[in-house]
């Protein structure tokens, strides 16, 4: 392919970190970054931030407590508790989930990322390969803003997106699962007209399976009869809203090549027709949901599962099961192992015993010199993966990738080069949690 026209506009090489995607990981490796000392652009496809939180309408953001003990803190928790100032957010339920209203959250974020001083780049994308240095650092990234191309220096990129933006070229990545064999995307949505009241639509405790059982029958029901193809869950709950009368819904399921845009389409079209489907089962199967309808479809098909980082080490599911501690820990996972299957309705989850660990050296690239990744493209095997990629999980492991590109920025360090026991200690000292003990105790703990 030969080279692009930079005669539109070109940004000035004025960024020491460069995040592609502004979803959970994203906006806190940004303001992460940002609060480090390192001048930040954050690149983002949608016009806000949130990513699958808000485009997509996933919700709660799972999973901040374990066993009664807070898992998670730092950037993550102190996003909740101004999401919760706000009125956006439930932030005292014991199982440590928060259900949050989706608009609120893409502006908390945004006033977070501003207040840190994070250039935000709104409905730009990377699109093609990254520019390489001889060294094999990435140069620089192509952006793509309504069309028009430009082009940004960094000197640390870090890769956040759901499909791989940067590790998805030059060997930098690879696909988790075989072809066909990935957990299924899905569309959200809300209903409202829903009796709230007679719903329930929030999950206190661990060990609680929150999938509707009546709702699951029936869907079951409308799968054999041919009225849809597959399901997830279903999920009805206070998720991606907290209103009276409304609840967020994860139920479709489609399964496609992410890399594939015909296949996403095609998904995302029939995902879309079966939605009006869902809600009418929905109407007929619960006296709650006698009058409900479709409020609002996600702007953005979610996908579980994708690439992920080639690092210097990919997280074993043993290792993950047996929570031992690890010098370069900077983040703990208390999501039950939730994976999907692949063409049925079905689900495996095992809930853990203990939170398992995620260290620094499954964000740092193997083979290029300035690439860290965080959120869904951590190097994690499966299993271990289904409980890593949730919401709370993938913003922890933002603000360790953003703690780490700020400080290689900083030194002129290759991101292989860090000190990882350094800035694990970095982390706890912004209120991270890299270790299972009792001095972090939850809310409920404190009253």
């Amino acid at each position: 392919m030969g080279p692009f026209n930079y005669s539109t506009f070109n940004l000035s090489t004025s960024s020491q970190v460069c995040v592609v995607g502004g979803g959970p990981a994203g906006f806190v490796a940004a303001i992460a970054a940002a609060r480090g000392g390192a001048r930040v652009t954050l690149v983002e496809a949608f016009g806000f931030p949130g990513g699958m939180a808000t485009a997509g309408l996933v919700g709660p953001i799972s999973k901040f407590n374990f066993a009664g003990r807070r898992v998670v803190g730092g950037i993550p928790w102190e996003f909740v508790g101004r999401l919760a100032a706000a009125g956006g957010a439930i932030a005292d339920l014991p199982k440590g989930n928060i259900p949050f209203e989706a608009e609120t959250y893409a502006r908390v974020a945004r006033e977070m990322l501003e207040e840190a001083g994070v250039r935000c780049l709104w409905q730009t994308q990377v699109c093609g390969e990254p520019e390489l240095a001889p060294d094999g650092a990435i140069a620089a990234v192509t952006l793509s803003t309504a069309g028009f191309l430009s082009r940004l220096e960094a000197d640390v990129f870090i890769d956040c997106t759901a499909s791989g933006a940067l590790v998805g070229h030059h060997g930098f990545g690879a696909f988790r699962s075989p072809k066909g064999a990935a957990q299924p995307l899905s569309l959200c949505f809300i209903l409202g007209g829903v009796d709230t009241e007679r719903l329930r639509v929030v999950v206190r405790d661990d060990g609680e399976r929150s999938a509707n059982q009546i709702l699951r029958a029936a869907l079951e029901q409308a799968v054999a009869a041919g009225r849809i193809s597959s399901f997830g869950g279903p999920w009805a709950v206070w998720g991606s809203t907290i209103r009276p009368g409304f609840v967020s819904v994860n139920a479709t399921r489609a399964v496609a090549d992410v890399t594939d845009a015909a296949e996403v389409a095609a998904a995302t079209t029939r995902m879309r027709r079966e939605i009006p489907v869902i809600a009418e089962v929905f109407r007929a199967a619960a006296p709650a949901l006698e009058n409900c309808y479709v409020s609002r479809t996600a702007a953005a098909t979610g996908f579980r599962e994708c690439r992920e980082l080639k690092a210097l080490h990919r997280v074993t599911a043993a290792e993950f099961l047996s929570g031992e501690d690890v010098p370069d820990a900077i983040a703990l996972a208390a999501h039950p192992m939730d994976r999907h299957v692949a063409g049925s309705s079905a689900q495996t989850l095992a809930f853990l015993k203990q939170p398992g660990i995620i260290p620094l050296s499954a964000l740092i690239a193997e083979r290029c010199p300035n690439l860290l990744a965080a959120g869904g493209l951590v190097s994690a095997e499966p299993e271990a993966f289904a409980s890593i990629r949730v919401q709370a999980q993938c913003m922890a492991t933002g603000q360790a990738a953003g703690t780490a590109a700020a400080e290689a920025a900083r030194r002129g360090l290759p991101v292989q080069a860090l000190d990882r026991a350094a800035i694990r200690k970095r982390l706890e000292e912004c209120g991270a949690i890299t270790a299972f003990d009792n001095r972090h105790l939850t809310f409920d703990n404190r009253k």
